[in-house]
């Protein structure tokens, strides 16, 4: 089994981000993408793909029950000039459980 790092923020020069989901939403319980600049979390239905600019402060949710899996891919040399302009404070884990499933 393995144990993935749910908080994550690439390195500068990480332009785009994208992840396919590989697991139906009744596969598992908690998970998501929380997005500080929405202040929402996305969940993915299996087969759905999610592109995002890496710059976004994003942070995968726990996992509560059972397993999630989705592949994670980011492509350099490609600047969208997109700044994330959003605010640690803004943070919360009410943000956190504003889930939208798309």
């Amino acid at each position: 089994m393995f144990q993935f790092l749910t908080t994550f923020n690439p390195a500068p020069g990480c332009d785009i981000t994208w992840q396919v989901m590989l697991t139906d939403l009744d596969e598992y319980k908690g998970g998501g993408t929380y997005f500080r600049s929405l202040r929402k979390t996305i969940k993915l239905r299996l087969g759905q793909v999610l592109v995002h600019p890496g710059e976004l402060y994003h942070k995968g949710i726990d996992i509560t029950s059972g397993i999630r899996e989705l592949v994670v891919c980011f492509l350099d040399g490609f600047d969208p000039e997109i700044m994330d302009k959003s605010d640690p404070k803004n943070d919360s884990v009410e943000n956190e459980k504003n889930i939208f499933v798309v």
